[in-house]
Parts: structure tokens; C-alpha cells; sequence
């Protein structure tokens, strides 16, 4: 049943491209009604980095955000990030974005995390869900494209982009300032409004099919019928929909679900495949708003678009059903990688246990005390022993001013540890840090306006040196 009464989008502005990892810079965020119209005064808020995190300047070439403008218009962390959660904690509402569930939602998830409050409870209790239509502009560009234009290329591919700047240009919506989180709320609020004014049933469809619920009732893994499933995975010149035939779902992650692309040959066996992929065996993800259809949705221009027909699929699918039935039983090639396997650090553990309801109830009182109430609240027993630390560092970044002297070395020498010797292989060290700045201020092939960001960033790197490890 759908229970929303708003949607709240959202876009983050970040210093590094490892949810877990780098921190956000800016968000902002414009609540509007089911209808897309706006009800509320757009957000935008600047998150203070801590002396114990180095931002990537990659990414601050793109964002264009140093440290020092981050630092002089934000507000602490926990503020920053029990102000946006606040927002999508009021019932009914709908978190969505442009590839916000693959990559914002993450950060939003480990900040949260990081900051002692539940990361998941927005995204389900209360009517809350969320979504993404950045597979639903795939999907429109596949399946219904009138009305829409999708000429622009990215150059990368040589494919149709469907970058936000490129989409917004190609259909005359206005979007200067691009990286900047406002504007790209305000961008992707219109996207969505073009394509439910030129294809409201496809619109409809995938705000509707958000749910964990409405993908299964698409994956049909009982009778293994053939579906059309939107990704990035399969960008071509025919497009970015592929009609897949669901095999089985993985025993230790329910929410895969692992299929046949009907665009491969078949398989003899199940013998000397060593990338699934390159076999045509593909994983889709039922809890991130995947974007899959029915192959009844296929007209004839669209088979034309995609190159294939119902037809050739359906009599494909039932070729599999009947002779290759060993496609069905994947377990001794499934191979549950964790990206983070090696990380042990309690500020990267988000997923390696849930958090326990009385932990959660306990937390739930410590957020209501005084930042020196809340060090001697770690005092008591946490089911998690992680919730020790991840408490003293969460009052230690945001309240240094609330720690005795003790306390105070005992946090910078935290900080000198995490600058000198990063406990994740996704952080640079400050040596590095720095003659990375240094090289590309020095370089003749970097932009004058570029090098006056990795000058911004070098002294902010200085004045860490100096600050902490002095």
C-alpha cells in the first residue's frame, strides 16, 4: 500500500566518492507534494569537517567546495545530520534523487551511522520510503522517449548521456551552477516533472514500484519468467534495457537476485565460467529501487530501439526452462565479496551487525544529554562494544570543547593516528595528501582556477600539521 504524502529530494555535495569513508560537504533538500509541486522553503546545509579526516581534492575540483568555505558556513556534524534526518523522519515521506540510493543514500546511512542514530529507520517506518529516478531516464529513453529529448553523447561511452547537466540542456531546463546540491534538487525535481507530463504512465509505474514489494511481484522465481531490467551495467548503442530470466536469489543476501541476460548465448554448463558476467549472468537488487518491467511493456518501437522482440525472449526463456536447467543452481559460483572485508575500524562497520534494540534505546537517551553527559554514559554497557567508541569519537568531533585536558591529547593524538596512518586503504595519509597538492599547483597542465583549490587544500593540510601534529 503506498502511504505517501510528500516527497522530500535531496542531493549531497561530498569531499570523496567512499560513502563509509569521506564526509559531506553540503546537502540540500526541497520537499514537494505527490504532484511535484513545492510546500516547503528549500534547505541547503555545510557540514564541518573534523581534524581527523582529509577531503579527496578530486572531488573538490569538482564540487568546487574547499575546507575553509565548508568550515566557515556549517554547522557541526550531529547538528548537520539530525537536521536532514528530521526531515525525512516526518511520516509519508518519499527520500529520492538522481542516483541517490547508490551513492547518496549511502552517505546519508553512514553519517547517521557515525553520529549514533539509527541509519535505517527513515527509509521504512512511518510510510517512509525512498526512491531514485536515475534508471527511470534510462528507461524512458528505451522504452517510451517521445516528447523527451535524449540527444546529448557522453563522451566516455559514445552512448546517450544521462548525465543531469546533459539531460537539463537537451530539454531547456535551466541548471547553472551545476555540482552545486541546490541546483541539482532543483534540476532533478524537473526532470521528473518532464517525464510525468510526457509519459505519466511510466512515471506512475516506477514511483509505484519503488517497493521491495512490487520488485518481487515482477521476479518471478517460481515459474522463472522473463522481465526487462534498466542498468547502467548494460549501456550500449541499443540502449540500457536488457530482458533477463530470474534464476535463484542468494542464500546468505536475500535481496539478490541472480539472472540469465537473454541478450547471451547459452551457456553449455555451469563448468569453467569464471566471471558470471561475461557469462551473462547478472545480479539484480531488489532493496535499491531497481527499475524492472513486465516484457509486455515492449512495443514494437521500443524492440526496434532494443533489438530484440517478446517474441525471441519468451521463446528463449522457455529453451532455458526446458533444456538448460543447470543455470539454476549458481551456489558453487557465488562468491559473497565484501568491499569492506578488511576494514575493522568502528567507524566502517555500519553493516556487520545490526544494532540491537536495546543498544538503540539506550542511544536514544544519550541523545538527549549534554555532550559531558554523554561521555559518562559510556560508562554502561552496550551490547555492541563498537558503541564505546564510536560515542567518544562522535563527542570528541563535535564537542571538543566539552572534553578535560586529558581528554583533549587523547583526541589529538586520535587525530595525529588518522592523519599519519589511515586505518582504511580509502584514505589518503597528510605526506601524500600534501605532495599531491604541491604537484598539481606546480603543474602546467592544471587550470589557474583549479590550482587555487589544491591551494585551499594544501593549507588546510598545513594547518592540520601544525595544529596536530606539532
Amino acid at each position: 500500500m503506498n502511504y505517501a504524502k510528500s516527497i522530500l529530494w535531496y542531493d549531497l555535495e561530498t569531499f570523496g566518492l567512499n560513502p563509509r569513508v569521506d564526509r559531506i560537504a553540503q546537502a540540500a533538500l526541497i520537499r514537494t507534494d505527490l504532484q511535484l509541486n513545492i510546500i516547503e522553503e528549500p534547505v541547503l546545509l555545510y557540514s564541518k569537517l573534523t581534524d581527523d579526516y582529509l577531503p579527496n581534492p578530486e572531488s573538490c575540483i569538482v564540487t568546487r567546495l574547499t575546507p575553509q568555505e565548508v568550515n566557515e558556513k556549517g554547522i557541526r556534524e550531529y547538528d548537520f545530520i539530525k537536521k536532514i534526518n528530521d526531515m525525512f523522519l516526518v511520516p509519508g515521506t518519499v527520500a529520492a534523487g538522481f542516483n541517490n540510493v547508490n551513492f547518496d543514500d549511502e552517505c546519508i546511512r553512514a553519517t547517521l551511522y557515525r553520529n549514533l542514530f539509527d541509519p535505517f529507520e527513515r527509509e521504512y517506518k512511518e510510510g517512509r520510503s525512498r526512491w531514485d529516478i536515475m534508471n527511470l531516464v534510462r528507461a524512458t529513453k528505451d522504452l517510451r522517449p517521445e516528447g523527451i529529448d535524449f540527444s546529448a553523447i557522453n563522451p566516455e561511452t559514445g552512448y546517450t548521456s544521462f548525465k543531469l547537466t546533459d539531460i537539463t540542456k537537451s530539454n531547456g531546463i535551466d541548471q547553472i551552477g551545476a555540482h552545486d546540491a541546490l541546483v541539482d534538487v532543483r534540476a532533478t525535481i524537473e526532470v521528473a516533472r518532464l517525464i510525468r507530463d510526457k509519459q505519466p504512465k511510466l512515471f506512475s509505474y516506477a514511483f509505484k514500484t519503488r517497493f521491495k514489494n512490487e520488485i518481487w511481484a515482477q521476479i518471478d522465481l517460481i515459474r522463472h519468467r522473463p522481465f526487462l531490467h534498466t542498468s547502467a551495467a548494460y549501456v550500449s548503442e541499443r540502449g540500457n534495457t536488457h530482458p533477463l530470466i530470474p534464476l535463484m536469489t542468494n542464500k546468505e543476501r536475500g535481496n539478490e537476485v541472480y539472472c540469465f541476460d537473454l541478450t547471451f548465448p547459452i551457456p553449455e554448463s555451469l563448468e569453467r565460467i569464471e566471471d558470471l558476467r561475461k557469462a551473462g549472468i547478472v545480479k539484480v537488487l531488489a532493496n535499491k529501487c531497481p527499475f524492472v518491467a513486465p516484457l509486455s511493456v515492449l512495443d514494437a518501437e521500443a524492440e526496434k530501439r532494443l533489438g530484440f522482440t517478446r517474441k525471441e525472449i519468451e521463446e528463449k526463456a522457455e529453451s532455458i526452462r526446458r533444456g538448460h536447467r543447470y543455470l539454476f543452481d549458481l551456489d558453487s559460483l557465488i562468491n559473497v565479496k565484501k568491499e569492506y572485508e578488511n576494514e575493522t575500524d568502528a567507524d566502517y562497520t555500519i553493516y556487520d551487525k545490526f544494532m540491537s534494540e536495546a543498544d538503540k534505546a539506550k542511544l536514544k537517551d544519550i541523545a538527549r544529554l549534554s555532550p559531558k553527559e554523554k561521555l559518562k554514559a559510556g560508562e554502561y554497557n552496550f551490547e555492541d562494544e563498537k558503541y564505546h567508541k564510536l560515542l567518544w569519537r562522535m563527542v570528541a568531533r563535535n564537542w571538543p570543547e566539552s572534553l578535560s585536558e586529558k581528554e583533549r591529547m587523547q583526541w589529538k593524538n586520535f587525530c595525529a593516528s588518522r592523519l599519519i596512518n589511515p586505518p582504511s586503504k580509502f584514505s589518503r595519509p597528510l605526506e601524500l595528501y600534501l605532495r599531491e597538492c604541491e604537484e598539481h599547483m606546480a603543474s602546467i597542465e592544471i587550470d589557474a582556477q583549479d590550482k587555487l583549490i589544491y591551494k585551499a587544500l594544501y593549507d588546510y593540510g598545513k594547518d592540520l600539521e601544525r595544529r596536530i601534529l606539532s
